[in-house]
Order: C-alpha cells, then sequence, then structure tokens
C-alpha cells in the first residue's frame, strides 16, 4: 500500500509555523498573561501562560504531535488564543483492485481522489460526495463503468457496465448466453470504452432432398431381328439419388449452406436396346408349296402345310412400300418386313392377315396390320405390303392380292 503525507509537516515545522503565528500576538503584549485553549480533538484544555514558546504550551497542557500532526492558531484577542491539533489518519482509496492508503490532516473526498493520481469520467460512481469531509480509515470506494455496444442476437444496445471481465458484464446486463450463442470476444476479457459484444444464435438444420438419375440405354446386336429393326430387351428404370444439405442460420437468417452427402440410394437400370443384324431375305416371288383354303370350315393351309383359322377374306389391289432403316408406322411398330398398310376401318389395325397374290406369283405370307396410307384412304388399294428395297417394290408393282383375315393367331408369326 501506497502511504502519503498530505500535509508534508513535519512536528518541527508544524510548531515553528506556530510560534509565527502565535508569537505575533505575544510580540504586541510581551509581559501580559493570556488564556491559552488548546483543543486536541475531544479533549480541550485551558492555561494561562506569559510563555509565548509553543513547544512549551503544548508541553504544559501534556500534548504530544504526531509526525503528520498540524496545528492551527487562532488569536480571538490581544488575551485569549486557541490551539486546535489536527491530528493525521488514514484514508483509504479503492479503485477496482488497487488500494492506495493516504494521510491526512483534514480535506474532502475529492482531495484524496485527487491525491491518489485518478481521473474520473462521468460515468464512473464514488461510494461518498466528493465535496464529504475525510474522516480517519474512511473508505473511498470508485466503481468503474464503461460504455459497451452490445448486439444480442440481433438487438443493438448500449449500456453501461462496471469494470470488470466480459462475463461480469453480462451478468450485470442480466444476459443469459444458451447452448446455441456464439460470442466475438473471451468472457475471460476484461470491458473497455466502447467495447463490442456481438452475441449470436447459431442453429443448423440438415435438409435431404431427392434426385433423380437417368439410366442408360445400352444396344446390342442380335440376329433374332433383321438390319434396321429393333426391341427393347430390358426396360430401363432410373436410379434415385439423395442428397443432404447443411445449413447454417444466425439469429434466424440463412447464412451458409453445404452439401455433406450425396449418394445414389437407388442404381438405375440399363435399358438393354436390341438392334438386328439379320439380313432379309426377298420373299416377292415364293412358287414352292401351295396356298389352300377350305371355305366351309373356314381353314387356311399355308406354303408350309400349317392350318390356320381366318374369319373373312377380302381381295382387291394391292400396292408395294418401303421406308428408311428405323421409320415408324402408324400405330408406332417399326416399318419392317410383315407390318403391311391397311384402311382400318376395312381392316382393324392389329389384324393379322395371310396375303397371295391372285395371280399365284407371289405369296407374302402372314402380316400384321399396322399401317395406313393416303391410297388406301381413297379406296385404290386393299392393302400395301412393305418391301426391304425399292426394286422389290417394283418387282411386286400392283396387282390384285387375296388377303385373309385370321383368328387366333399371334403378332408374333408376322417375324
Amino acid at each position: 500500500m501506497e502511504k502519503k503525507n498530505f500535509s508534508g509537516l513535519k512536528k518541527a515545522v508544524s510548531i515553528a509555523l506556530m510560534g509565527a503565528v502565535c508569537l505575533t500576538a505575544a510580540a504586541a503584549v510581551t509581559a501580559t498573561s493570556k488564556t491559552v485553549t488548546v483543543t486536541d480533538g475531544d479533549k480541550t484544555v485551558t492555561i494561562n501562560t506569559i510563555n509565548s514558546d509553543t513547544e512549551s504550551i503544548l508541553e504544559r497542557t501534556g500534548v504530544k504531535l504526531g509526525e503528520d500532526d498540524k496545528i492551527v492558531c487562532t488569536e480571538n484577542s490581544e488575551s485569549s488564543i486557541n490551539i486546535s491539533i489536527m491530528r493525521a489518519f488514514s484514508v483509504d482509496v479503492v479503485d477496482g483492485k488497487t488500494r492506495k492508503t493516504l494521510t491526512f490532516n483534514e480535506g474532502t473526498v475529492a482531495d484524496a481522489i485527487k491525491a491518489a493520481g485518478l481521473t474520473l469520467s462521468k460515468s464512473d460512481s464514488v461510494s461518498f460526495s466528493q465535496n464529504a469531509q475525510l474522516e480517519p480509515d474512511m473508505e473511498i470506494t470508485i466503481a468503474r463503468f464503461f460504455t459497451v455496444n452490445v448486439d444480442l442476437r440481433g438487438k443493438k444496445l448500449i449500456r453501461e457496465v462496471p469494470a470488470g471481465t466480459v462475463a461480469d458484464a453480462l451478468a450485470y446486463l442480466d444476459i443469459k448466453l444458451d447452448k446455441n450463442d456464439v460470442i466475438n470476444v473471451d468472457t475471460k476479457t476484461a470491458v473497455s470504452e466502447n467495447m463490442s459484444i456481438i452475441i449470436s444464435s447459431v442453429t443448423y438444420k440438415e435438409i435431404t432432398k431427392t434426385e433423380e438419375v437417368a439410366y442408360n440405354t445400352v444396344y446390342q446386336n442380335t440376329d433374332d431381328l433383321y438390319k434396321g429393326e429393333s426391341s427393347v430387351e430390358t426396360q430401363g428404370v432410373n436410379g434415385e439419388r439423395t442428397i443432404v444439405i447443411k445449413e447454417k442460420y444466425i439469429n434466424g437468417k440463412l447464412d451458409s449452406s453445404k452439401e455433406i452427402k450425396n449418394k445414389i440410394t437407388k442404381q438405375p437400370v440399363d435399358e438393354v436396346v436390341l438392334n438386328g443384324t439379320k439380313e432379309y431375305v426377298s420373299q416377292v416371288y415364293t412358287y414352292s408349296g401351295t396356298v389352300s383354303a377350305n371355305e366351309p370350315s373356314n381353314i387356311l393351309t399355308d406354303v408350309n402345310g400349317n392350318q390356320v383359322h381366318y374369319t373373312r377374306v377380302l381381295t382387291g389391289s394391292g400396292t408395294a412400300y418401303y421406308a428408311p432403316a428405323g421409320a415408324l408406322t402408324a400405330t408406332g411398330r417399326l416399318a419392317r418386313y410383315g407390318v403391311v398398310a391397311v384402311d382400318p376401318d376395312i381392316i382393324p389395325y392389329g389384324s393379322i392377315l395371310y396375303i397371295v397374290s391372285n395371280d399365284g406369283q407371289v405369296v407374302y405370307g402372314y402380316a400384321v396390320a399396322g399401317d395406313t396410307g393416303g391410297a388406301l384412304w381413297a379406296g385404290t388399294a386393299i392393302v400395301d405390303l412393305y418391301y426391304n428395297t425399292y426394286d422389290e417394290c417394283c418387282q411386286f408393282g400392283r396387282r390384285d392380292v387375296t388377303v385373309y383375315v385370321l383368328d387366333g393367331v399371334s403378332e408374333d408369326i408376322t417375324y
């Protein structure tokens, strides 16, 4: 602790000063007896003396001075003098964790603060009025306050807080941190003027979403189909991807997002498409075998001797056509040998037919009604036969045909 002598006077100096004051009166009335009243706290002693020596007077009255005591001499009249003893006492000035012990004979709280070398701001508080008179063993406590700027989860506050740590300041302001709060400074840090304290509520949310994963198409060759023909062996099935996104919210507002999972949770199934490699064999002219029909029983015997049942027999003009590989018909079927064009009002789509030329030169064979065209709608032809090449169409040309509409036969027979 620091100890200071406020008066700075030693005993000898105090007595000398007293003598200087009191001897002024004594010089005028050297031989006159005087009444001297000595006051020392609660004790008062009065004597009559012609001796003007202060030290002798104090010795006669039994007053002993301390090192920092002060004497005040007041002449009331030519025959009356008052001597007051102002005893030195200690005063503690406490500023936060700093304590200074000072010695005074008299003075105010403001004098003690000044003597301690302290400067107050307008926000600081003192345990006593600064005009209060100093007393022995007085403890003057200074409470320092600082202006801090608090951002409390988005709400702006300007507050005065006492000296201490950030944790002390939050407790003083009755601000409690919860598990989601993040603060920009260490709570053990001492507060300072205009300090910025930012408290943010940080929360996280996981969002799960799914996306479709497109299947791949795989092409394979097969000699079970003619060139230009194709079929789907395995239907493609799309897969599924699961994506998890972690979102960060500060004070309820989205701050950032991050993908933390991206995984295929359902594998796609490849679509397998078969492309034909089988070479077409011209069937324009067929001379082997015979085709016969038993009308009473509606039984047709084909060129291979197989018997099938028919429901109707149509005759009329037949024509021929061809299309680029991969072309589709009016019913969505692949244009190929065995798919013929008809007027669907006469021969419904999907009907299984057996077709021969009336001149006995051409057996087209089994076919499915899967296309149409202008000549069919106009009625200039009863059927338009598909061939693989232009030359084959030219060879067939236009000729009368007999069309048997079959019953109980699968379309597979037309391949």
